[in-house]
């Protein structure tokens, strides 16, 4: 990680945690001391978490954090902070809520659209899953995890569905889930037989195996 991607990952998580804004000022010159970097640096940074809705600047204002419902949601980054920071456990509640909502749609529409592409994709994916397990690398079966619920989004064939691929993997990165088979293969076999009724109710039921591996949100 370079030093710009490093203080753009440090100055969000201190957002986050409430260390940083709390009614002051992000001023660039001391967080530059802060952080044994240049001003131009610390402004390059600064606008990235603008681009992510955590900050705002004006001329002869300054820059200020703002509050988490000015947050980018489903940006990657701004999920991961966030997950980790002090209040995670509810939002991974929501983040699972978010996909019980999409992904056992997903299912019942790639079943009936049965695109090529994104179905092999899920196959590969849980090929490199099962490899995983039998390995027992926690961190490849994560990736493969990932891809295999991400091409599920995308095999739904619709394009405001797809885009919500991003908070559902930036979710799945941020925490992973139990090294489970069983479930995702009834996903794909019910997909892949065109079982539509079968594939929303198989999805929802490895969503429930989630909620089930994670604590109850407080």
């Amino acid at each position: 990680m370079n030093l710009h991607a490093r203080i753009v990952d440090e100055l969000g998580r201190l957002i986050v945690e409430g260390v940083l804004g709390d009614g002051q000022p992000l001023v660039p010159e001391e967080l530059g001391r802060r952080f044994s970097a240049s001003r131009t640096v610390v402004r390059e940074a600064l606008r990235v978490l603008e681009s992510k809705g955590m900050v705002t600047a004006r001329p002869r204002v300054g820059t200020w954090a703002l509050p988490p419902e000015a947050w980018d949601a489903i940006d990657p980054d701004v999920i991961a902070w966030r997950v980790n920071g002090p209040d995670g456990r509810r939002h991974l509640h929501e983040l699972l809520e978010l996909r019980l909502t999409i992904e056992p749609q997903a299912a019942r529409l790639a079943a009936h659209h049965r695109r090529p592409v994104e179905l092999s994709a899920m196959a590969a994916a849980y090929a490199l899953m099962a490899d995983a397990v039998e390995r027992q690398d926690t961190a490849a079966f994560h990736d493969a995890d990932s891809e295999f619920h991400a091409a599920l989004i995308r095999a739904s064939g619709n394009a405001l569905i797809a885009q919500l691929q991003v908070p559902v993997v930036a979710a799945l990165r941020a925490h992973g889930e139990p090294l489970e088979l069983v479930a995702h293969s009834r996903v794909l076999t019910l997909v892949l037989a065109k079982n539509a009724d079968g594939a929303e109710s198989a999805s929802r039921r490895l969503l429930e195996t989630v909620a089930q591996y994670r604590s109850p949100a407080p």
